[in-house]
C-alpha cells in the first residue's frame, strides 16, 4: 500500500487528477437525458445561429438573451453531428482542466501536497455535479474563471510586461464576458479600479499591469459591442436578459422575495399580469425598457422592499434559499451544507485578510475585487445559487493561501 501511495504521489498532475475526468464522465453519462432540458435548447438554437453565418435574428426581432461564448464553443461539434451525449461529456473535460490550472496556481503559493490537497477539495465540490450533465454554461465559466486566476497570478511571476501573457489573460476574461455578459460591467469597473490605483504607491507597479489586462479584455470585447450597436443602435448593450431578472428582483409585492420567474410565470401571476399583458405585443428592445422602466420605478418607490429582496437574494445565492411561495426540501442541504462552511471560512479569514492585506500579493486582492464586483452585481438583479458556484476556483485559491501563509492551526499538547 505504502509503494503504491508514493507511486501514486510521483505521478504527473494530469495523471493524479485523472480519476476526476472518470468521475466527470460518468456523471455526465448517466445523470445526463438523451432530451433538452431549461436553457440548453437556446445555447444549442445560438450555436446553429453561428453556423448559419448570424448570431440574432436582425432588428427589430433581436435575441441577445447571452453571449456567444458557450455557442461558438458548441458550433463545431454540431457542425460535425455529435450527439447530445457528446456535449454534456464536454463539461466533464472542462471541469478536469479547470482542476488542472487551479492546481498550478494553487501550487505557486504552497507545496504541491497543499495544492493537490485543495485542488482534490475544489474537484470534490459536489454542488457543481448538478450542472455536469446539463448543456449549459456553467462548466465553461468554471474552468475559464481557473485559467483567469492562473493567468493573472502568472503575470505577477515575472518582474517585467510579457506582452503574451497579458494577451492571453485579457483573450480569457474576454472569453468570460462572452460567456456571461456580467463580467462585461466587471471589467470596465476594474478598469477604473486599476487606474485608481496609480494613487496608491504600494499598489502602482500592480496597477500598471492590470490596467494593460482589463483594458485588452474590454478591446476584444469591441466585436461583440459593434454587433449589439449594429443590432440596436444602443452603446455598450451586452444583452437584453438583465432587465426582466431586475424586473421580478424589484417586485414590490409582499408575498414574493424577488426571485427570478419566467414570463410564462408571471402572466399567470395576478400582481404582474397586466403589466405582461401591456408588453406582450412589443418588439424585443421595447420590451427590455419597458422591464427598465418598470423596475427602477419599483425601486423608487419601494426601496426597502427591494433591500429586503436583495438580503433574500444574498440568501438564494449562497444558500438557495428563500424562494417566493416554495416549500424547501432536504434538497436545500445539498447546497446548504457545502457552502456553509465555504462561507464560514470565508467569514473568519475575512478579517484577517483587512488586517494582513499586506501580507497578500497584489494580485489576489485584485482577483479578490473582481470576483467580489461580480458578486455583488450578481445579487443586484435575481441571483440563482449557480452564480456563485462558478467562484469557487477562485474561493479555493484565497482560503488556500490563507492557511499555507498567513494562519496555522496546532494542537496543543499538555
Amino acid at each position: 500500500m505504502k509503494n503504491v501511495i508514493i507511486w501514486y504521489s510521483g505521478l504527473n498532475v494530469y495523471f493524479k487528477l485523472a480519476p476526476f475526468l472518470l468521475l466527470y464522465s460518468i456523471l455526465c453519462i448517466f445523470l445526463g437525458q438523451n432530451i433538452l432540458i431549461g436553457d440548453e435548447e437556446r445555447y444549442l438554437l445560438f450555436a446553429n445561429n453561428l453556423l448559419n453565418g448570424f448570431y440574432s435574428p436582425s432588428y427589430p426581432d433581436i435575441n441577445l438573451w447571452n453571449g456567444p461564448g458557450y455557442p461558438a464553443l458548441l458550433a463545431p461539434f454540431i457542425f460535425f453531428k455529435f450527439p447530445l451525449l457528446a456535449l454534456r461529456l464536454l463539461n466533464a473535460f472542462l471541469l478536469y482542466f479547470s482542476l488542472i490550472f487551479s492546481y498550478k496556481a494553487l501550487n505557486i503559493y504552497s507545496s504541491e501536497k497543499s495544492a493537490f490537497l485543495f485542488t482534490v477539495i475544489l474537484g470534490l465540490y459536489f454542488p457543481m455535479f448538478q450542472m455536469l450533465p446539463l448543456i449549459i454554461t456553467e462548466s465553461l465559466t468554471w474552468f475559464l474563471i481557473s485559467l483567469v486566476c492562473f493567468l493573472f497570478i502568472k503575470n505577477y511571476r515575472i518582474n517585467a510586461i510579457s506582452w503574451k501573457l497579458i494577451f492571453f489573460t485579457a483573450f480569457s476574461i474576454a472569453y468570460l464576458v462572452m460567456t456571461k455578459v456580467i463580467f462585461g460591467y466587471v471589467v470596465i469597473l476594474m478598469i477604473f479600479v486599476s487606474i485608481f490605483m496609480f494613487i496608491l504607491s504600494e499598489f502602482r507597479s500592480s496597477a500598471k499591469k492590470s490596467t494593460l489586462i482589463f483594458i485588452t479584455a474590454f478591446v476584444f470585447c469591441l466585436p461583440w459591442l459593434l454587433y449589439t450597436y449594429s443590432l440596436t443602435n444602443k452603446l455598450f448593450y451586452w444583452t437584453n436578459s438583465g432587465s426582466m431578472a431586475l424586473y421580478t428582483m424589484s417586485t414590490p409585492f409582499t408575498n414574493e422575495l424577488g426571485d427570478w420567474k419566467s414570463s410564462e410565470e408571471l402572466l399567470i401571476n395576478s400582481n404582474h399580469k397586466v403589466f405582461i399583458d401591456s408588453i406582450s405585443k412589443l418588439k424585443p428592445l421595447e420590451i427590455d425598457e419597458a422591464y427598465k422602466a418598470a423596475s427602477i420605478e419599483n425601486i423608487k418607490n419601494h426601496p426597502r422592499k427591494y433591500f429586503l429582496n436583495w438580503v433574500a437574494n444574498v440568501g438564494r445565492l449562497l444558500f438557495s434559499y428563500p424562494f417566493s411561495n416554495a416549500g424547501q426540501t432536504i434538497k436545500s442541504y445539498f447546497t446548504i451544507i457545502p457552502n456553509m462552511f465555504v462561507v464560514v471560512l470565508l467569514i473568519l479569514i475575512f478579517p484577517v485578510t483587512i488586517i494582513q492585506y499586506k501580507k497578500f500579493p497584489k494580485e489576489l486582492i485584485l482577483l479578490l475585487l473582481f470576483i467580489l464586483i461580480y458578486l455583488f452585481g450578481s445579487t443586484l438583479i435575481s441571483a440563482y445559487r449557480r452564480m456563485f458556484y462558478i467562484t469557487m476556483p477562485f474561493w479555493v485559491l484565497i482560503i488556500s493561501y490563507v492557511f499555507n501563509n498567513i494562519i496555522s492551526i496546532k494542537i496543543k499538547q499538555n
